[in-house]
């Protein structure tokens, strides 16, 4: 029995920590990845959250079966609503055996797991025999946190952004075309990453300078307010005609309105988690434009992704200023975590260094209220069992409940 299959069966959440603490082993990425596993069939699934309206769909298609053409009917069609696939395609197979809402964010765990864990070991594999520092884990444990196994709750959304990190990592860095592909069926997840692989797109096909980059970057980084409708009709225009309903649903008035009533007053550490890491991004990504040697801008493959980053960047940021907008700009710090990351690696830029070094305590801020947000769909089960006794006990309970 191999190493990760081992440790999955004694404790998946050991199996997570000797995955980090091995990670140059060929097994380790494999002990991530089925640690997601076990936490989608142990999470914890409230009523207010989206994973409990899946369950609920997962369980009315199990009552009441629908035929495959009136299940397709859903998709792509006046009276259809559906515009994304996976989540729905999953759904309605899983009913066909089943109405347990842990076997149905298992098999999600399955797909996000494995891109995540991937995800994760993309940049680990750069490191190759080179020793990393403090400094370079907590960047690491912060790409890891940007996009958490937690989020498995928004599986369209989330799934969507590791498959996309995934591709265009692949593509970008090492040159395969199939990366590409990869990334566009994110498309096929969630309908919004139309807008990421349109981005990727146009960075392929047009090369522009860095410097006209960073300076839309900075603008977008320092604007306060835009005309959100104006943003609305400027999207309902260039988006496909099934996409148009999602659109004006996440612009009109109506949605605005309700999303600021019913957002909850967070503690201040939620108010300013994201703010740390977002002034990071913005301090090392202007050293790396202001410190970028001739070796730097001739290395092909970085170059393009800074570019790519910038530009995600820039768009994440405008897009944050519209209800739900926000989640583009938090795919978009995945993928300047990860050109930290690299930066650090490839390049030995004492300055930057330097400048990283003294940032980290803001990282680790981060880190440390990313886990806490974990807390609240982490169970002890998830923690303390293993898939044998979990599927004799269903406990659901958060390890949030300690600190309330």
């Amino acid at each position: 029995m191999n190493t990760p299959i081992l440790l999955f069966l004694l404790s998946p959440f050991v199996g997570l920590i000797q995955g980090f603490k091995h990670y140059k082993e060929t097994w380790a990425k494999n002990s991530i990845w089925l640690f997601v596993v076990f936490y989608g069939f142990t999470m914890f699934r409230p009523e207010s959250m989206d994973a409990n309206r899946y369950v609920l769909k997962l369980q009315s298609l199990y009552d009441a079966p629908l035929s495959w053409d009136s299940f397709l009917a859903n998709f792509y069609s006046d009276d259809g609503s559906t515009v994304d696939i996976y989540q729905p395609l999953i759904t309605y197979i899983m009913a066909l055996f089943t109405n347990n809402g842990n076997f149905l964010f298992a098999v999600f765990g399955i797909v996000m797991g494995y891109f995540y864990s991937r995800n994760i070991w993309l940049l680990l594999d750069t490191t190759k025999d080179k020793r990393i520092t403090g400094t370079l884990w907590i960047v690491l444990f912060t790409f890891a946190s940007i996009i958490g196994y937690w989020e498995l709750n928004g599986v369209r959304m989330w799934t969507a952004a590791h498959i996309f990190f995934y591709g265009t990592f692949l593509f970008v860095i090492k040159g395969n075309k199939k990366g590409a592909l990869i990334a566009a069926l994110s498309v096929l997840v969630h309908f919004s990453f139309v807008l990421p692989v349109s981005i990727l797109l146009f960075c392929y096909l047009v090369k522009l300078p860095w410097k006209l980059l960073y300076f839309i970057f900075i603008a977008s980084f320092f604007v306060s307010e835009l005309n959100i409708s104006a943003i609305g009709d400027f999207l309902g225009n260039i988006a496909p005609e099934f996409l148009i309903p999602k659109v004006k649903g996440y612009t009109n008035d109506e949605y605005i309105e309700t999303i600021a009533t019913d957002a909850p007053i967070a503690n201040w550490y939620v108010l300013y988690y994201l703010k740390c890491v977002g002034w990071v991004v913005f301090i090392m990504m202007s050293s790396i434009y202001f410190n970028s040697l001739t070796n730097v801008k001739s290395n092909k493959a970085f170059s393009n992704l800074f570019g790519f980053t910038l530009l995600f960047l820039s768009i994440g940021n405008l897009m944050s200023l519209i209800p739900s907008g926000g989640r583009y700009l938090t795919i978009a710090r995945l993928f300047a975590m990860a050109l930290l990351f690299l930066f650090y690696v490839w390049y030995d830029n004492r300055y930057y260094r330097k400048y990283l070094t003294f940032l980290s305590p803001l990282l680790m801020f981060f880190i440390i209220v990313s886990i806490r947000i974990s807390f609240e769909t982490t169970t002890f089960i998830t923690v303390l069992a293993n898939p044998i006794i979990a599927v004799f006990v269903d406990l659901p309970v958060p390890l949030i409940s300690l600190f309330k």
